[in-house]
């Protein structure tokens, strides 16, 4: 028993101040372990009743807020357990993150105040603006100038609340992060703010341009096709005899000519909204692509003018009493296309020296194709007129009788006999 004591005895003296401390510890561990557990079923089952999830429409997030509140109660907990373990090497740096954290705290919760009022708020703003401009017939205005398709299921009305609730939240976002002192975040966002504002009036101004075009182009393009319709446009392939109606797309000659003038008039209302904004790189682009579809749109018309000058000028020759009508009026057609797309290419933009290159190349292939042909399958032919040509020169006087009637019978193309 003496040597049990006296075993003991240095053993009691080593480890009997840490026994309270450690024991208070446990005390303080499961206190915390309970009251954190408690903490996050009991902010698991507020979540669950109030919908958290559907109503933010954010699954998973009432787990990760009761993950939070469990998190916060050890992190209070864990002061107390390391003072009662009197560890003051990892003491002293806990109360120092624990005295910022709840310096930190009162801002963190304006922060979270001012932006759930904002938030609040602009979604208030948003359905107010929203109903307004439906009640007003914005949908109405919207099929009329021809944005109902690009606009979605929400609508020119849905498109707009949607704007003004993200014009609402800038702000208050700014306003939520200022408390927290975040200048890193909050000068950007000052400025990109102010952008905004400066930038609100030229981008009403630019939607007032562009819904104004609009309007007058669908006005003119209905009167355009009116009158093209009624100067027969639409009969045009009767005229030229082609057959099939000419359609694109399932749309007539005269609402392809409206929707040219629409798409003109919201080209230049575009180039002058971009003007307005202050985008010079974007106003040269459309000013840029609205100068080309015009070149390239009267290109097509001088094909369509020149393919119709051919078409009553070989129904001309077809009428008339020339010798092989349907092979002239297949030249004449040829020829008046061939030039009618030369034009047309250089209206649409092309440079002329391609042009020029191309249909020099062509012209000159024709007529080397037609100086072989006449040089090597009929040079017989060619041969006896010539002699005719020199004889009648020869003779000074020009070729009569039977000698004037072979070369006629040659050049008409037909065996007729040499008449009296």
């Amino acid at each position: 028993m003496d040597s049990m004591q006296t075993w003991l005895a240095p053993v009691a003296s080593l480890f009997g101040p840490y026994v309270p401390r450690v024991l208070g510890a446990l005390a303080i561990f499961v206190v915390a372990f309970v009251v954190a557990r408690l903490v996050r079923a009991g902010l698991s089952r507020i979540a669950a009743r109030a919908g958290i999830d559907d109503r933010l429409h954010s699954p998973g997030l009432s787990a990760s807020l009761a993950q939070i509140g469990y998190g916060l109660v050890w992190l209070l907990a864990l002061p107390a357990l390391l003072g009662t373990l009197e560890l003051e090497g990892l003491l002293n740096p806990v109360n120092a993150m624990m005295s910022r954290l709840m310096g930190f705290v009162p801002n963190l919760v304006g922060a979270v105040v001012v932006l759930a009022i904002g938030l609040l708020v602009a979604r208030i703003v948003r359905q107010l603006v929203t109903g307004l401009l439906s009640a007003a017939g914005s949908e109405r205005l919207a099929e009329r100038i021809g944005l109902a398709s690009s606009l979605g299921k929400d609508g020119l009305a849905g498109v707009a609340g949607n704007i003004v609730f993200a014009l609402l939240m800038l702000p208050t976002a700014v306003a939520a992060l200022q408390p927290l002192g975040l200048d890193a975040v909050t000068q950007p966002l000052s400025r990109l703010l102010e952008t905004v504002i400066n930038l609100i009036p030229k981008l009403l101004s630019a939607a007032v341009l562009v819904g104004l075009a609009a309007l007058i182009g669908r006005a003119l393009a209905s009167l355009v096709s009116a009158l093209l319709a009624g100067m027969g446009v639409n009969r045009l392939h009767e005229t030229l005899k082609l057959g099939a109606p000419l359609r694109l797309a399932g749309r007539e000659p005269s609402e392809l000519a409206g929707i040219a003038v629409l798409v003109a008039c919201l080209m230049v209302a575009i180039t002058q909204a971009c003007e307005v904004l202050g985008l010079p790189v974007l106003t040269a682009m459309v000013a840029t692509l609205g100068s080309a579809l015009v070149r390239i749109g009267i290109g097509l018309v001088v094909f369509a003018v020149g393919a119709i000058l051919a078409t009553l000028a070989a129904r001309a020759i077809e009428g008339s009493q020339t010798a092989n009508p349907p092979l002239a009026s297949l030249m004449v057609r040829s020829a008046i296309l061939f030039f009618a797309a030369a034009l047309a290419l250089h209206q649409a933009g092309l440079p002329p020296e391609i042009i020029t290159i191309a249909f020099g190349a062509v012209v000159g292939g024709i007529a080397i194709g037609l100086a072989v042909a006449i040089g090597v399958g009929g040079r017989h032919v060619a041969g006896r007129v010539l002699e005719r040509v020199e004889a009648s020169f020869a003779g000074g006087a020009g070729p009569t009788g039977r000698e004037a009637a072979a070369p006629r019978g040659l050049a008409g193309g037909n065996d007729a006999g040499p008449q009296g």
